[in-house]
């Protein structure tokens, strides 16, 4: 063996390295997809030719594929050299260039040649075309050639060439620019990235639809709106000079009506301007107004284009435009997208985390912490070794004196013995330096050096002094030298391996190495200052010391670092768009932008460095649009060719922001789940740790109390951690809410979904809670005890009644009354001037709103106390509030004089008044303490971006202190030559130059010290106005001096490090950490819950839901005109019609001929009364009450309505015209054409408004299409969901509008500067349209600067001589701030609430059941019931299920069988007429596919979930309940059993195929007795078995109950069936002989079974027929009731579903029969077989065991019933009594043979004899016959044809 096993070894390496060459030939194939190659590539080359071998070789070398990619590399490094330039110029390098581009053709059209020949070219599998890029590879390579070809014959033929080609050759040289993608194909990590985010692509298509739509939408409605508004401006009379004020650009104007005016002198409004930005931004027609809705839906310039139009038509009412469009369009659709990214990366996690990639992290933490433990059991270990050593170095020198003195004479024994002396001292020394590093003290020491060293950088500012310069520089060396002192001693505790074992230590070490490095550089003078303040900047990084011992922020900061790792490819691809990107901007804008106006414009692609930068600048989406709008007009205007460039900006802009967003959010949401995974592992650790030492029970210390209190607690805390109840707590009350709930007893059921669900106990989270499902009543805090002001004791009457009154909800709500009224009156403040008559009245309310709220403050006091004891009014941070903003109140009512500043303030805060609502709106309140603890789970986060910014501050100081001051005349660049008057040229002036004086400014943003330098970045980092900041830093020189144009455009790079690192990356990680923050709130709240949040809202609808109502109408005409309506091409023709319509309303445009004019109006006519005529169609088929209980329905109404208002509207109009035109043939002339001009410009607003129902049809749209309705419906739902959170919202700048305009309020509007007619804090609509602008953040930071101190006063304002520039206010930078940032916060948590909350359903795992599948089962289900009665068939309930797609239903394709299984184990209760329940049926669904307490004893499962049931849906009525969920030892028939049955004769008709296979017709008795069939049994059991068995063992009551209840029931209703059992549904299928046979119903059958549906039920997996899933649904379903006469009352065994006379052999009833009266078992014998052969005739004996069987005991005890059964029998048999009974005696006969044994055998069954088969030939009896026969038994020749199907 051993030889053969050393034989075999060999063999087994030769294995291993087959492998690993065959892995390598996969990796060679991944070119060609993975496939062998083809036998031939074009049908030439085998793949024995020598010169395809050798491609083949060569194609599959590595170095090969390296040198390729090499090339691709040069290439694109010479793309990026070449200089484009303006005409078409060119220079040498760029000729050389051009030479060099066809070598780069020659290589890469000799490689794509070699793979063809290696691969073949396309017909094959794995050809070289059949790989996505290898076609971008071969079609660049084929535009090179074409390129080339054309050049030469060009040449050849002598035509002229022009400069660089024509355009063709331009267009396909840009081609070129793709050739960087090749790098993808080359990286095969690269593809992944690409494919993952293609992956994430699919669920934004929807969005993007919905983009469209809308876009689509408010552009028509832009069209209506404003078309032809946009062309009038202000112009100097009688010249083309447009007016303007000073840094104004030219806006439209209204001649008359509510626009602007021109108030310039000498100016006049007049049409014929091209529009703003040169014509490119207007409604004048679909396209451009598409675009123009489009940049506003990027928030970018939307306010610009609001105030346009505001000018173009006064401001009442655009904004109602603009605002929707913007919380629509930007808000809900971004952060929709956030929200589908973030899912998709979710998932993309879990797989990560399945391959284990974050086990590894962790394991890496857990070695190193072992590690370090192991590091410091040596230290220590050292440590004890020392000390037992005695002091250490004693025992040397009194060693052995003689010996010593022996060696003493020579020198060497002295150095050995000082070398071991030195020894014990270093290892003495390195314990003693360990210990002491290790100490706490040492490292706070540490942090203080490094707050100093921080210190000292952040002191720099600009004009610093000089002794404060060399102090810095002395701080800064002493600082150095410390550092190094404190790397030295660690080093030398620890030794050098195991200091650079540590992370931090590596950073330290790399720190001080800089360090070092600057001190000698600076000394030798060698370095360029930038580098130099750079390197001392890296000396901050010391600051993240402080994450040491801060384990949750090390633990982000280490999640971060590992995600750089993550994060590369992503950032190649990103790296490489825009690289992409840059190069095709420098071909098709390369030297283009050169204007007129010969301002240079900053952003342009005139190189590869400035072109990355501009495509930077886009992909940040700020100011892309100019951009933009530059590259129209380069290339002509907004033309034809023009308006095209804007193509290649919007896919720039799209692509750019949604890759940007999907990289870093994929990796902040991956990076926080794993912080907070890490964080959560420690956490345990540090418990486990806690517990131990609590176990350990030597604690001398403490007493057993305490100790038993410090485990407590630490149970407590671990409950709290893992969500786990205490056991105290495992009560109900888990559920219960932590909000004081008064239970009523009759609960209000005004909210039938809501507020009948309960709440596991809510912890206070930073997750705003929809409130509208918990119903909040205020508790009354009770009396405190103690006496209030030492007066009043507890019994005092007076502070009885106070407390009453104060109890009264009335009373609360009279205060929020007063509450709402004063902050009513705040806002309506006059600002301007404060002794106004309005702010007088206003005075005096205020007077009787701070007398209510004293009296309330006052009467609370008296009832609680003020603050000496427990439970008084200032314990509480609420009151407290309340009673500041009273305290105020008071004290600006008694100080008058508003000339005081601090009365100002007093004023202002009164402001806070609406804070006080909180406190009573306990929903408010809830949402408030949510906000405060979503700040504090961000603390974190916040700190790593301060430190951040404070750093890059650090680094801004150094590098710009000083350096952006500039004059106003730019040829002079000192401060000290910028004096006195220069000539200034004007534009838009009737002057072209003026004499300026000459102004030596600062930038409003700069670096002079680093309060403005984080400023400045923070204003960056929120991506308002950095490309003007970048620009300023890029020409800054020197200090003190002015700016050079482009003098160092490398600085770009720390601005673009920065918005990469904190714009983009950390920004997203905050949206990441509410993500996870959410997520992690909502698994939390149904941890201690059984069912989890997707079951819960499952369960919930399957409770709530009730069946739609189906209109179906009775009368014949009403019927038809339903039919057309409901039919899908009526709906298909409408979905036409109104995409005709919006065609026809798109094809509007300016200026448009009369004939479109009146061509539109008439197909406006037309639609209208097409759309009439639906309705009225509508009507009529669904009557009204039907008609309007559709929500779509009610929206078409009013919109035909409006319609036909229009059109009477617009006809009446053109009357009246045509009408004016003939009574005013003479002397008309005089009227005023100024009263013309505006009627027209005022457009009647109400014919305005009836136009808009047009467009409104397009909404319509939204309703066609299922993934769009399903984003709407959830949208609506979703602000349903949060009103308290937009409450906040509303509060919050409600506050901030207030204080806006008390303190900017009088700052004076001028036109060129920020604060303007448009923009301004003067009334409170404008402020809060103002502060709204701010929060989409449209140039924020300017307005803020514009509202600083020392702006112009308001000339209305009543300021006092001399003051007239005091106004504004520097509070400006605190309160922008403030107001950016909670309000990013608070929206971003608002979004992010709806979004995780409600939409979570795109991302989920679409196999799994979520609430947003059920929807379609009510509507399916309304087809089988139309009258709501809410229960259908059981036997619908397959068709139904089939016709619903998994996961909900069965879908098409699930085979019978499985079907069967499933509803064995939906088991829904059935009624007694053969009836499931919708609510049953529903949630049967659900809980067999979401496996809710589907395992174990199915009766304890009922009942617990009975429980959870109770416990979380209290209001549950039993009645449902029990219907849903059937208690225990109530035995209902169920669906589960009948099918169970079903599944039996399945297997048993399987079985009996299978006998006559084996014995070829009739089983031999011995044979095919026992064993088989219990084999066969068993099987079905393994197959079937948890459901048949939860089916079969449905607790049934003794048998003699049974038989009873069995027989009453009979008894009522056997002779009281008509019909047939499955309705009169007429199926056919084919018996051998192939005709087809019609089955029609049986009358007065007592019970029978199936008739009509013959074969089907347990065979149509066998016959493929329609019968048991019919294709349609019956149109009416007359026959409700046809099932009645299957299904007794109440109980039904399968015997007495089973009629005995339709068996041609009644022992082949058993074979079903078995199944449910098994008492249990689960193996169904039946051990009492009937024995009793009496006197009775055979055939007699076997009908009555049939009726005793069934549970008819009393009929089988009455002979004449039993005959006249015998009879029916025989004659559905169509054979004499006679021989029936010959039959029957011959099966008891056989029966007693083939069982002599007590314990009885299941007959076998026997193929019928001869004579039973006869009516069966050919020869068929007519169908009335043949309808009785039972499907069951048939005979052997059809059971045959049944195989042969199979």
């Amino acid at each position: 063996m051993a030889t053969n096993a050393d034989a075999a070894k060999p063999v087994i390496m030769n294995e291993e390295e087959l492998k690993k060459k065959q892995r390598e030939k996969l990796k060679r194939l991944q070119a060609t997809g993975g496939n062998p190659r083809p036998a031939r590539s074009l049908f030439l080359f085998t793949l024995k030719n020598p010169f395809r071998k050798a491609c083949i070789n060569v194609v599959e070398w590595k170095t090969f594929e390296i040198i390729i990619l090499l090339t691709i590399f040069a290439n694109c490094i010479a793309l990026a050299v070449f200089l484009p330039m303006p005409e078409e110029d060119s220079n040498n390098t760029n000729a050389n260039l051009e030479s060099l581009e066809y070598i780069f053709l020659i290589i890469f059209t000799f490689e794509c040649f070699m793979k063809i020949i290696a691969y073949g070219l396309v017909f094959h599998e794995g050809a070289y075309l059949r790989n996505c890029w290898n076609i971008l590879d071969f079609v660049i390579v084929f535009m090179g050639l074409f390129t080339f070809c054309l050049d030469t014959i060009n040449m050849i033929a002598g035509v002229p060439m022009e400069k660089g080609g024509g355009f063709d050759m331009k267009a396909l040289r840009a081609f070129r620019v793709l050739r960087p993608l090749r790098l993808v194909s080359g990286v095969p990590s690269l593809q992944v990235v690409m494919n993952s985010i293609l992956k994430a692509m699919l669920p934004l298509l929807h969005i993007a639809l919905l983009v469209f739509l809308l876009v689509t939408i408010y552009a028509i409605m832009g069209l209506e709106l404003f078309k032809c508004k946009m062309h009038k401006t202000c112009y100097y009379t009688g010249t083309n000079i447009y007016a303007a004020a000073e840094g104004e650009l030219p806006a439209p104007c209204a001649q008359a009506g509510n626009g602007r005016r021109c108030i310039i002198n000498g100016s006049e409004c007049r049409p014929g301007w091209e529009g703003p930005n040169n014509g490119i931004t207007h409604f004048d027609n679909i396209g451009f107004a598409m675009l123009t809705v489009y940049q506003c839906i990027t928030m970018e310039g939307w306010t610009k284009v609001l105030y346009w139009v505001n000018d173009a038509i006064g401001n009442e009412w655009p904004w109602l435009y603009f605002v929707p469009l913007i919380l629509l369009g930007s808000f809900f659709v971004l952060n929709l997208v956030l929200g589908v990214l973030s899912g998709e990366f979710t998932k993309e996690r879990e797989k990560a985390r399945s391959r284990g990639e974050f086990q590894k992290l962790r394991e890496r933490q857990q070695l190193d912490e072992d590690l370090h433990g192991y590091m410091e059991w040596i230290t220590h270990a050292e440590v004890l070794d020392a000390d037992r050593e005695g002091k250490g170095l004693l025992p040397l020198t009194s060693g052995d004196s003689e010996t010593d003195s022996l060696y003493d004479l020579e020198g060497k024994s002295r150095i050995i013995y000082y070398y071991r002396l030195a020894r014990r001292w270093n290892r003495f020394l390195r314990m003693k330096c360990l210990i002491y590093v290790k100490t706490k003290s040492f490292y706070w020491g540490v942090m203080f050096l490094v707050f100093l060293n921080t210190l000292t950088i952040a002191t720099e500012f600009h004009h610093q002094s000089d002794s404060l310069t060399s102090l810095q520089d002395v701080a800064s060396r002493v600082l150095l030298v410390l550092f190094v002192i404190e790397m030295f001693v660690k080093m030398y505790a620890l030794g050098p391996r195991a200091y650079f074992m540590s992370l931090f230590n590596r950073f330290d070490f790399f720190v001080v190495l800089c360090g070092i490095l600057e001190m000698i550089m600076l000394s030798a003078g060698a370095v360029a200052p930038l580098g130099f303040s750079v390197l001392r900047c890296i000396r901050l990084l010391r600051i993240f010391k402080v994450t040491k011992y801060w384990t949750s922020l090390s633990n982000l900061v280490a999640s971060l670092l590992n995600s750089v790792r993550s994060i590369a490819s992503l950032l190649l691809l990103l790296f490489l768009f825009i690289v992409i990107f840059s190069l095709l901007g420098m071909q098709v804008f390369g030297g283009k932008f050169n204007f007129d106006d010969h301002r240079p414009r900053r952003s342009n692609f005139d190189n590869f460095p400035q072109a990355l930068i501009s495509v930077f600048q886009i992909l940040t989406g700020e100011e892309w649009t100019n951009i933009m709008y530059n590259g129209i007009m380069a290339y002509g205007g907004p033309e034809i060719p023009g308006i095209l460039v804007s193509i290649y900006f919007i896919v720039l802009f799209v692509c750019g922001n949604y890759i940007l967003l999907n990289v870093f959010l994929a990796i902040a949401v991956d990076n926080l789940a794993e912080a907070e995974s890490l964080t959560s592992a420690q956490k345990e650790k540090a418990e486990e740790k806690m517990r131990k030492k609590l176990l350990r029970s030597k604690m001398p210390e403490k007493t057993d109390e305490e100790r038993e209190r410090i485990a407590k607690k630490l149970a407590e805390q671990r409950a709290k951690i893992e969500g786990m109840p205490t056991t105290a707590k495992l009560k109900i009350d888990e559920f219960e809410s932590n909000v004081n709930e008064v239970k009523d007893p009759f609960p209000p059921a005004d909210f039938p979904g809501d507020d009948e669900e309960e709440e596991p106990e809510i912890p206070i989270s930073p997750r705003p809670r929809p409130m509208a499902d918990l119903q909040l009543k205020e508790e009354a805090v009770p009396l405190p005890e103690a006496s209030s002001f030492y007066i009043f004791g507890p019994q005092n009457k007076f502070r009885k009644l106070c407390y009453k009154i104060i109890n009264a909800s009335s009373f609360t709500n009279l205060i929020l009354l007063f509450i709402l009224l004063s902050s009513i009156s705040l806002a309506a403040e006059d600002p301007i001037d404060p002794k106004s008559y309005r702010n007088q009245i206003l005075a005096y309310a205020d007077i009787v709103f701070t007398t209510v709220f004293t009296i309330e403050i006052v009467l609370k006091m008296t009832v609680y106390g003020a603050f000496m004891h427990e439970g008084s009014f200032c314990r509480n941070s609420f009151n407290i509030l309340d009673l500041i903003v009273v305290t105020v109140s008071l004290l600006s009512m008694g100080m008058e004089s508003s000339a005081i500043s601090v009365v100002k303030i007093l004023r202002v805060l009164r402001v806070l008044r609406p804070l006080r609502a909180i406190n009573r709106a306990k929903g408010l309140k809830h949402v408030v303490q949510c906000v405060f603890v979503a700040i504090k789970t961000i603390g974190n986060i916040v700190l790593v971006t301060m430190l951040l910014n404070f750093m890059f501050a650090c680094i801004g100081v150094q590098l710009f202190k000083g350096k952006f001051y500039s004059c106003t005349d730019p040829t002079k660049v000192t401060a000290e030559e910028c004096r006195g008057y220069y000539v200034k040229h004007v534009e838009n002036s009737l002057q072209e130059t003026v004499l300026a004086r000459r102004e030596w400014t600062n930038s409003d943003f700069n670096f002079d010290n680093v309060l403005n330098g984080m400023l400045a970045l923070f204003t960056v980092s929120t991506f308002e106005g950095w490309p003007k900041l970048l620009y300023r830093a890029i020409d800054s020189a020197v200090e003190d001096m002015g700016p050079v144009y482009n003098n160092r455009v490398d600085v770009s790079i720390f601005f673009i490090i920065y918005i990469i690192l904190i714009a983009f990356f950390m920004m997203n990680i905050f949206v990441g950490f509410v993500i996870v923050t959410f997520q992690e709130q909502g698994e939390q709240e149904y941890k201690n819950c059984e069912l989890d949040k997707n079951q819960r809202q499952c369960v919930q609808y399957a409770l709530k839901a009730r069946p739609l109502r189906c209109y179906i109408p009775k009368n014949p005409y009403q019927y038809r005109v339903w039919y057309i309506v409901t039919s899908c091409y009526f709906e298909y023709l409408m979905f036409f019609l109104i995409m005709l319509n919006t065609l026809c309303l798109g094809m509007q445009h300016c200026n448009q001929s009369n004939y479109v004019t009146k061509l539109s109006d008439t197909l406006n006519l037309i639609f209208t009364v097409l759309f009439t005529v639906e309705m009225i169609l509508k009507l009529m088929a669904f009557k009204v009450r039907g008609y309007f209980g559709d929500p779509w329905n009610v929206f078409d109404f009013i919109i035909v309505i409006g319609s036909v208002v229009d059109v009477i509207l617009s006809e009446v109009d053109a009357a009246l015209d045509s009408s004016g035109g003939l009574y005013c043939l003479h002397g008309c002339a005089e009227t005023d054409p100024m009263e013309v001009i505006a009627a027209s410009e005022n457009a009647s607003v109400s014919i305005t408004f009836f136009r808009l129902f047009r467009v409104m049809r397009l909404v319509k749209l939204l309703n066609r299409s299922e993934g769009i309705r399903n984003l709407l419906w959830t949208f609506i739902k979703s602000f349903q969901a949060l009103p308290h959170v937009a409450l906040l919202i509303v509060m919050l700048f409600f506050i901030y509008a207030v204080i806006g305009m008390q303190i900017f309020g009088k700052v004076a509007l001028v036109d060129g500067t920020q604060i303007n007619r448009n923009n301004n804090f003067q009334t409170f609509p404008q402020a809060v349209l103002m502060l709204f602008r701010c929060a989409t953040g449209e140039a924020w930071q300017d307005v803020m600067m514009a509202s600083m101190y020392g702006k112009k006063c308001d000339p209305k304002s009543d300021f006092l001589p001399g003051e007239e520039y005091t106004c504004g206010s520097n509070f400006a930078v605190f309160y922008f701030l403030s107001f950016y940032c909670l309000c990013a916060f608070l929206i971003l948590n608002l979004f992010v609430a709806v979004i995780m909350d409600n939409f979570d359903y795109l991302t989920r795992d679409w196999s799994l059941l979520g609430p947003h599948h059920l929807d379609e089962f009510k509507k399916i289900w309304a087809e089988y019931d139309p009258e709501a009665t809410g229960r259908i068939k059981h036997l619908d309930v397959v068709t139904l299920l089939r016709r619903i797609q998994p996961p909900l239903g069965f879908g098409k394709f699930c085979p019978h069988r499985a079907a069967c299984k499933r509803l064995v184990g939906m088991n829904m209760p059935l009624n007694s007429d053969g009836t499931v329940t919708f609510n049953a049926t529903l949630f049967a669904l659900v809980r067999t596919a979401l496996k809710i307490k589907t395992e174990g004893n199915f009766e304890q499962a009922n009942e617990e979930l009975r429980a959870i049931i109770k416990q979380i849906w209290k209001r549950t009525s039993m009645k449902l309940l029990d219907q849903v969920i059937p208690p225990i030892g109530d035995d209902e028939v169920t669906v589960g059993k009948f099918y169970a049955t079903f599944l039996l004769q399945d297997h048993f008709r399987k079985f009996m195929k299978s006998q006559e296979e084996y014995y070829g017709y009739r089983p031999s008795k011995k044979s095919a007795s026992g064993p088989e069939i219990q084999a066969g049994l068993r099987s079905i059991e393994e197959e079937a078995a948890p459901e048949m068995h939860r089916a079969i063992s449905g607790d049934l009551q003794n048998e003699e109950e049974m038989d009873r209840a069995m027989g009453e029931a009979a008894e009522e209703t056997i002779y009281q069936r008509s019909h047939g059992l499955f309705g009169n549904q007429v199926e056919s299928f084919s018996a051998e002989a192939g005709d087809a046979q019609n089955s029609q119903m049986t009358n007065q059958r007592p019970l029978q079974f199936s008739e009509s549906q013959s074969e089907s039920p347990p065979n149509s997996a066998l016959v493929p027929s329609g019968d048991f899933f019919p294709t349609a649904a019956p149109k009416s379903n007359t026959n409700n009731n046809a099932f009645a006469e299957f299904f007794l009352e109440r109980e039904a065994s399968p015997d007495e579903l089973y009629n005995p006379s339709e068996d041609e052999d009644p022992d082949l009833r058993h074979s079903w029969n078995f199944t449910v009266r098994t008492n249990k078992t689960q193996f169904p014998y039946e051990p009492d077989y009937g024995d009793s052969l009496s006197s009775k005739t055979a055939a007699d004996q076997l009908v009555q065991e049939a009726l005793e069987r069934g549970g008819l005991v009393s009929l089988s005890r009455d002979p004449g019933f039993v005959s006249a059964a015998k009879e029916e029998m025989a004659d559905a048999m169509r054979i004499p009594v006679s021989q029936m009974e010959s039959m029957a005696r011959g099966i008891l006969s056989e029966r007693s043979d083939s069982v002599p044994s007590v314990k009885r055998r299941r007959p076998v069954p026997v193929p019928p004899a001869v004579p039973a088969a006869g009516p069966q030939t050919p020869g068929q009896p007519e169908p009335a016959v043949r309808k009785k026969r039972r499907p069951i038994p048939t005979v052997p020749t059809r059971k045959r044809q049944d195989d042969s199907k199979v």
